[in-house]
């Protein structure tokens, strides 16, 4: 059982007292046994601690995914000093201004990225080098005292504002955060975990403190450096038994075989699909677990639902879980009020265990976490998710609230765009985004990854969300990619999904002029509404950027001209000139001409 009034490196010199000849941490470069890891952990505390005349605060850390970054960060806790990860490969204007928020004591740095610290600093002696960390330090256990109630890291953010924000927490709510991972997914020392996050993320704080501090075994993998190709076969050869990542890098991986060992995978940070519980299945063993969580930097561990080879899996959105112990969910509407079961609401967290804030920005913190007006001991953590519970108590995530937006005043909710066309054959990914140009009018886009060897048809898709969802959901462009595009947390990156150009949207037809007086009544009004001289009759009315508005438009214009009062949903059942030309005549009985 672990112990909450601890710290975190009290736990993991248990760990070392324990369990000294077994596998701590491996890489491709080399291993460490737990004593090997206490050693190399206690020389650089003790060299932190030199360094700061025993009055360490905050360590920055300017490291690569590796046994060096695991190394900097369990020394900088053992130092009693709280550690701030920081991404190399962002613009030296950005880190500075993090450094002048973060206000460190100390940097350290593995030889690569050196250089760049020396440009940060003004003061050199408050560089080290983790890879030159040893000579002038012992590897005793540091004379300090590190209480549950210090302050272990602060992880930067942006969220979905862009603004970075440092969440900060001591090392208790730490505790209870791994606490309830390893009870939920019975984690012991015979387990070999992934270590896919890069050390600034905080999904790398479950994924290195549940093997850590429970006597398990570490395999970090870069994957900014090494790529995700060889992942697979990583796997494999390291007889992984738990795999954590988001869900698009478990697409890429195990679809490329069988996985024998692995008994446990995690998904979080991203929302999961039917198509990746049916890839869970097929390559995984018949007795293993997958876990689908809901969890944030600033809460940790909120919601879980375990899915075995005979879960009944429900309609629609795949559920992020059920109750965890101590982490209680409200689901609030505008008003802040609980709303009913089955109704949609912002998720919000009410437990003692929250992260203790933002760092020094306390009318921020103020305004997402609150003050529980009875027990001073809880506060509630406005997530910015949407949620729904459904009657059996399972959780399902709908999105963020940033995603709720309008076109011409209408409200469109992207991620329920998102999961209708989950469910179209054929589509392996598929992110909506609402597209905002200075010379046209807000674009609602779909950009969708086919399955191998399926050709995506646009008029197939726009079918589909449309007898599912109002007209102002249904995207006006559609466009395929290879693959979508991910950010260094490895989350679809929307910022950089590319404007849709006929090069790569969904369907493209040759030019065929009108061949009689209503195909030729029918281009004329379609150009004049779209703007567009020459149009075929077999082009589709979407692909050439028809909006909800312009939809509208052409079939008041086309009721007015033919005297016919015509259904919004002909135009889209038969989107080109040719198609609903047919139709006028089949739903008439009167030929092209007679109109």
């Amino acid at each position: 059982m672990i112990s909450f009034e601890q710290s975190l490196s009290d736990r993991f010199r248990t760990q070392v007292r324990q369990h000294p000849d077994r596998l701590a941490i491996e890489a491709a470069d080399r291993s460490l046994t737990y004593a090997e890891l206490g050693r190399a952990v206690n020389t650089v505390a003790n060299a932190i601690l030199q360094r700061s005349c025993g009055r360490a605060q905050r360590v920055v850390l300017l490291v690569d995914q590796g046994i060096s970054a695991v190394i900097a960060t369990l020394g900088t806790l053992s130092a009693a000093a709280a550690y701030v990860p920081l991404d190399p490969m962002l613009p030296a204007t950005q880190l500075l201004d993090l450094l002048g928020n973060a206000d460190p004591t100390l940097f350290i740095a593995n030889h690569h990225h050196m250089a760049l610290a020396q440009t940060l600093l003004v003061d050199p002696s408050r560089l080290l080098c983790i890879e030159e960390v040893g000579g002038e330090c012992d590897a005793s256990e540091p004379a300090v005292t590190v209480s549950s109630d210090s302050l272990a890291y602060i992880y930067y953010t942006s969220g979905s504002t862009g603004k970075p924000k440092g969440v900060f927490d001591n090392h208790r709510n730490v505790l209870h955060n791994i606490w309830r991972y390893t009870t939920n997914l019975q984690i012991s020392i015979d387990d070999r975990l992934t270590l896919l996050q890069a050390p600034h993320f905080s999904g790398a704080v479950s994924s290195l403190f549940c093997a850590l501090l429970n006597g398990a075994a570490c395999f970090p993998y870069d994957l900014r450096r090494d790529g995700l190709e060889p992942v697979g076969e990583w796997l494999r050869s390291s007889r992984i038994t738990m795999f954590h990542s988001v869900p698009a890098i478990f697409r890429e991986v195990i679809a490329g075989g069988d996985f024998p060992a692995l008994r446990c995978v995690r998904l979080e940070g991203d929302r999961a699909s039917g198509r990746d519980i049916e890839l869970f299945r097929r390559h995984c063993p018949p007795g293993s677990l997958l876990a689908n969580g809901l969890g944030a930097t600033e809460c940790g561990l909120v919601r879980q639902w375990r899915i075995r080879a005979d879960t009944p899996i429900p309609d629609g959105p795949i559920p992020i879980g059920e109750p965890i112990a101590d982490m209680g969910v409200l689901l609030l509407g505008d008003d802040r009020q609980p709303v009913p079961v089955g109704e949609v609401g912002e998720i919000a967290v009410r437990s003692r265990y929250l992260a203790l804030g933002y760092w020094r920005q306390p009318e921020l913190t103020a305004t997402r976490f609150l003050q529980d007006a009875t027990d001073p001991g809880l506060r509630t953590y406005l997530t910015g998710d949407l949620g729904c519970m459904l009657s059996g108590g399972l959780l399902q995530y709908l999105g963020r609230k940033d995603f709720l937006s309008k076109i011409r005043g209408q409200r469109v909710d992207v991620d329920a765009v998102e999961r209708v066309l989950m469910l179209v054959a054929g589509i392996r990914e598929a992110v909506v985004s609402i597209r905002v140009d200075a010379d046209r009018d807000p674009l609602l886009v779909a950009y969708v990854v086919a399955d191998t060897g399926v050709q995506l048809r646009a008029e197939v898709m726009r079918k589909h969300v449309a007898a599912r969802l109002p007209l102002p959901m249904v995207p006006s462009a559609w466009v395929v990619l290879p693959k979508l595009p991910l950010n260094v947390n490895l989350k679809v990156d929307r910022a950089a999904l590319p404007a849709p150009e006929s090069a790569n949207m969904a369907a493209h037809t040759a030019y065929v002029a009108p061949r009689g007086p209503l195909e030729r009544q029918l281009a004329e009004i379609w150009s004049e509404v779209l703007g567009i001289e020459r149009i075929g009759v077999h082009e589709d009315l979407f692909g050439l950027g028809a909006d909800s508005l312009g939809i509208t438009r052409i079939r008041n214009r086309l009721t007015s001209a033919l005297a016919l009062e015509l259904p919004i949903a002909m135009l889209f059942d038969k989107p080109s000139i040719a198609e609903l030309a047919d139709e006028i005549e089949k739903t008439t009985g009167r030929a092209h001409e007679a109109l």
